[in-house]
């Protein structure tokens, strides 16, 4: 048993070490960070894009949009029903 614990210990410590090593190896952590436009990509430079949209919205006081009216709705009196749907569900 007590075999076991020191060869589990040896393990760990091992692989405590060897993740240490890892860690101070790889350069410290530096992120290189690019200045400018390099990283933009289309989808980047599309958001710049639309977030510089102005709408002008000063119409919505002209005197001629007040003026407008909804059209009338069309009355669909009289007029025949087409075919029936040969696709709908539940005939056959």
């Amino acid at each position: 048993m007590l075999n076991k614990n020191i060869i589990t210990g040896a393990a760990v410590l091992i692989l405590i070490a060897g993740a240490v090593w890892w860690l101070l190896s790889s350069g410290g952590g530096e992120v290189a960070i690019s200045q400018g436009g390099e990283t933009e990509g289309p989808a980047l430079e599309l958001v710049r894009r639309l977030k510089n949209i102005k709408i002008d919205t000063a119409f919505f006081n002209d005197a001629q949009f007040l003026e407008l009216e909804a059209a009338p709705k069309t009355s669909l009196e009289g007029v025949s029903k087409g075919k029936t749907n040969p696709f709908a569900p539940g005939r056959r």
